[in-house]
């Protein structure tokens, strides 16, 4: 999957240089770049630069869509100026771009704003124009310096429709379809002495592109009603991605009556969901293994959540319907090392074995035994052969993570896309005291003092409704380390200043009394997997199939996939390695997942996995999304360290090999800093033996301070595993279900028992207060699956 600006690497001689052009209905003369496409933009800067400009961006439009300029050149880590038509008005944002699946996210500096100039801001039966005054927005590392001499940035164009056009704040757009590219402007000829009266015309007024500004959320709801449901029950699993999917299923199986709501829609085709392939109106593109490197040029992708962090499957099967499908068995110092008593991988073992029983994963994906488009294998297999590796099967042989390769492990079964969805769900909705309720978002849960009496959720039309437990019941929240905290927040849980965002903020949560507010250390010890790509051509006969294969698959291939097999069977790895580094602060793990990505070439994904030190922090903005206060990648000396000994030990190795070439500049140190998200995240509702100012949840997964609210996600995870992360999530959902039922629940054997009057309501309102300026908001968009 493509990040926002794929392409913008600069390749010397290949992008557009700018001209003087005066703007007819402004009178300002811009440094201006013209695409073919009829997308332009231009810059006007004062003689004396400092620190802001006036930009104009015009671009094709039908009324729907988007346009986009990054400010630097990167592909990641830029400002990135945003505008869409919202009727006959245009909207416009701040964002930031990174590496990931998620729509860029608001970027909340202070003292940076956008104010348009409004006879430059138009929308018309076939163009948007957006002219404005970006106040600070020169000279920050995410933009360019304003006294150089020349700058290379991106633009980017989607034809989707974006969802919430008419919030700055909240809205959220797709994958860029309608093209990009990257140009250059002339920017010490953007300079004028007029500077001063054109920047005068911007406006701070409302309405047709009206000021934006990023700072706050645009309006508080302090009446947001809910309905009270007349359905009740024992346990109510908040998320169904794959621990709520397994902690759900278990739970139904002592017989007791379980809700499992999901804020996303059916994905795969026996579940209900019609994302269809062109060659296939049988399956989804979530069935289909070889789609999971392809799926944000898919025909649908509303898989994403909007308001989170990062990547975040908002669909049945979370996690597993986005990601691509590695399963890599947790060694046992992946639970040994820093789980609590109760946890160690004695103790979890009969639940791994229970989930590998259903859910195994496999090396050999295709029915027909055979193993598709293997260059990639054929090339690095000798390679690390060479250097001292073994060759072992990943699924067989889990505690092997130093010094050893594999044919990739997957979640694939029959040839198609495996997880719980296919191996826990069916068996849950055999019983008749299991209910799923798909497109329904849990806000929060609704507590009196430490009893929790049920959740609020949010339907698909904005309505919010409260369905309660029954007497002795219990909530289990599985939304995932990014949302997972949110309903914490908005739960009266977590730290202070989080809660007093929701307080403040514009989202219309009905919070305990501040009396009652439970601190403790929810998003922080966030942790993820960085992960270093090296791309190196070959001597050896390196083919590669291309995405037309898998989108566009031919009559044989699609027959082999009818019968189970062929590369439409497989996922986009070809070879996977694994090996381990002893530090004076422990022992670090890595993990390398491989593939050809064009003929002449492998590529390594080198992963910082189990051991890694760097963490972070998530919190909330007062719009109600989730957001980065500290970032969790390489912020320890000895993390940067080990990357690059071990990413030079294998340029090394390649170099002195007789079929890898690396590039002459590729070294440790020039990698090290040059990472993507793993999207792994982890630990920001930590499991701990005692409520000691570092743990969210005892070893029974029950929230400390509450009676009845329990977390079964990545989210209670202390540490990073030695791989991809859903084989642990599946074997501690399983370990954890098994530790609910054993606490018991004394409600009723009823699915449905009638505790209010339909349709009768509730009003929740918001604490008032002064706003807080919510924390720079730093989120990700789309990339290739790793």
């Amino acid at each position: 999957m493509r990040s926002f600006f794929t392409s913008l690497a600069l390749v010397a001689g290949t992008y557009a240089q700018s001209s003087a052009y005066t703007d007819a209905n402004t009178g300002i003369t811009f440094q201006r770049y013209l695409d073919s496409e009829g997308v332009s933009f231009g810059i006007a800067i004062p003689e004396t630069p400092a620190s802001d400009f006036i930009g104009q961006m015009v671009a094709p439009s039908n009324g729907s869509g988007y346009a986009g300029v990054s400010l630097a050149s990167e592909m990641t880590g830029s400002l990135l100026v945003v505008a869409w038509p919202n009727n006959d008005s245009v909207v416009a944002s701040l964002r930031e771009t990174r590496s990931g699946y998620t729509s860029p996210g608001v970027y909340t500096a202070s003292g940076l704003s956008m104010s348009p100039i409004l006879n430059g801001t138009f929308v018309n039966s076939t163009h948007m124009a957006y002219t404005f005054l970006c106040s600070g927005c020169m000279g920050l590392t995410l933009s360019f310096a304003g006294n150089s001499t020349s700058i290379t940035l991106g633009w980017a164009l989607g034809t989707q429709s974006v969802t919430n056009p008419s919030s700055a704040s909240t809205a959220s757009f797709t994958y860029h379809d309608g093209g990009f590219g990257n140009f250059g402007l002339t920017l010490s000829s953007a300079t004028s002495a007029s500077y001063a009266s054109w920047a005068a015309m911007a406006t701070n007024g409302t309405g047709s592109g009206g000021s934006i500004s990023n700072s706050t959320c645009t309006s508080t709801a302090t009446n947001v009603t809910a309905t009270v449901s007349n359905s009740t029950y024992d346990y109510i699993v908040a998320g169904a991605g794959p621990a709520g999917i397994i902690v759900a299923e278990r739970l139904a199986e002592s017989g007791k009556s379980v809700l499992l709501l999901e804020r996303g829609q059916a994905s795969t085709y026996v579940t209900g969901g019609r994302s269809t392939m062109a060659w296939n109106d049988t399956i989804t593109q979530y069935d289909v293994p070889s789609m999971a490197y392809y799926l944000s040029t898919a025909s649908d992708t509303s898989e994403y959540c909007t308001d989170v962090a990062s990547m975040a499957g908002c669909i049945l099967g979370g996690g597993t319907m986005v990601n691509a499908m590695m399963f890599v068995r947790p060694q046992e110092a992946d639970f040994n090392d820093k789980w609590p008593a109760g946890w160690k991988f004695p103790d979890v073992k009969a639940s791994a074995d229970r989930l590998y029983e259903r859910n195994p994963g496999t090396t050999l994906s295709s029915d027909d035994k055979q193993r598709y488009d293997q260059s990639a294998w054929d090339v690095l297999s000798p390679f690390f052969r060479s250097i001292g590796y073994r060759e072992i099967d990943a699924i067989q042989s889990p505690n092997e993570k130093t010094r050893v390769f594999s044919h990739p492990p997957w979640d694939i079964q029959d040839g198609l896309r495996a997880g719980p969805v296919k191996s826990y769900l069916p068996l849950a909705k055999a019983m008749s005291n299991f209910k799923l309720t798909l497109n329904t978002k849990v806000v929060r849960a609704v507590r009196n003092g430490s009893t929790i009496s049920g959740v609020e959720v949010e339907h698909s039309t904005g309505a919010r409704q409260i369905i309660n437990i029954n007497p002795g019941g219990k909530v289990i929240l599985a939304s995932g380390s990014m949302s997972t905290p949110r309903i914490l927040y908005n739960s009266g849980i977590g730290p202070t200043d989080q809660i007093t965002t929701v307080a403040n903020g514009c989202t219309g949560i009905r919070l305990p009394s501040q009396a009652d507010w439970i601190n403790l250390p929810v998003g922080k010890n966030l942790r993820d997997h960085p992960i270093f790509t090296m791309t190196f051509n070959t001597t050896a006969n390196a083919t590669s199939l291309l995405s037309t294969d898998f989108l566009s698959p031919s009559t044989s291939n699609i027959d082999l996939f009818a019968k189970g097999s062929g590369p439409l069977a497989q996922s986009g790895q070809r070879f996977n390695f694994w090996t381990s580094m002893s530090t004076a602060n422990g022992t670090r793990y890595f993990q390398g997942t491989c593939n050809s990505p064009a003929a002449g070439q492998v590529r390594i994904k080198l992963y910082l996995t189990h051991g890694a030190t760097s963490s972070g922090v998530l919190g909330i903005t007062s719009d109600g999304a989730t957001e980065f206060t500290t970032n969790p990648w390489m912020n320890t000396d000895a993390d940067k360290t080990a990357v690059i000994t071990l990413i030079d030990s294998l340029l090394d190795a390649a170099r002195n090999s007789s079929s890898l070439i690396p590039s002459s500049t590729m070294s440790g140190a020039s990698l090290v800093s040059n990472y993507i998200t793993g999207d792994h995240f982890v630990g920001t509702a930590m499991m701990g033996s005692s409520n000691d100012g570092t743990a969210v949840v005892d070893t029974d997964t029950k929230v400390f301070g509450t009676d009845n609210l329990f977390v079964v996600d990545a989210s209670i995870h202390p540490d990073l595993p030695t791989g991809n992360t859903q084989a642990i999530i599946m074997v501690v959902a399983e370990h954890a279900s098994s530790k609910i039922l054993a606490l018991g629940n004394s409600a009723t054997n009823s699915s449905s028992i009638a505790t209010a009057p339909k349709n009768s309501t509730c009003k929740a309102s918001t604490t008032s207060g002064s706003r807080r300026q919510p924390k720079r908001r730093m989120t990700t968009f789309m990339r290739y699956g790793v």
